[in-house]
């Protein structure tokens, strides 16, 4: 599930008053491409032609979440992951496999009933965090072979 945006991020940073620089647009293309949310680590490994420190990556990565461009994600993991926010990243949730560590997006939220409920209650500003794990179907046929 590839999103391919045909997306000028320079516009986009630009209409944020971000300046736009080689390293924002390649973290908002790499971000655009992936199949799943990316840790920094995984980010690092994708831009080829840029020489960049952490500190500056991380950096983005936070102005981008404060400005909502970006979705900082904890999975539990002891570190964060890092996805796009835009139309197709509407509020989700996501199955991690517990073998090979592959995550995909569940495009629905199931506790939907849950907030309309508390809501009915009174409380207000209602969140919550919900991820679901298994086995991928990809491992699920190694291991029964």
């Amino acid at each position: 599930m590839k999103h391919h945006h045909n997306h000028n991020f320079e516009s986009t940073l630009h209409s944020k008053g971000l300046k736009s620089t080689p390293l924002r647009i390649a973290i908002m293309e790499i971000l655009s491409q992936s199949e799943g949310p990316l840790t920094a680590d995984e980010i690092t490994r994708k831009i080829k032609t840029l020489s960049f420190d952490r500190a500056t990556l991380f950096r983005s990565l936070k102005t981008f979440s404060i400005n909502s461009m970006i979705n900082t994600i904890d999975l539990g993991e002891g570190f964060s992951r890092y996805e796009l926010n835009c139309d197709l990243h509407h509020h989700h949730h996501h199955i991690i496999c517990t073998s090979c560590k592959g995550i995909e997006i569940v495009p629905f939220c199931i506790p939907d009933e849950f907030k309309k409920f508390l809501t009915r209650r009174g409380y207000i500003n209602v969140t919550h965090r919900m991820d679901f794990s298994g086995i991928c179907k990809d491992c699920t046929g190694k291991t029964s072979k």
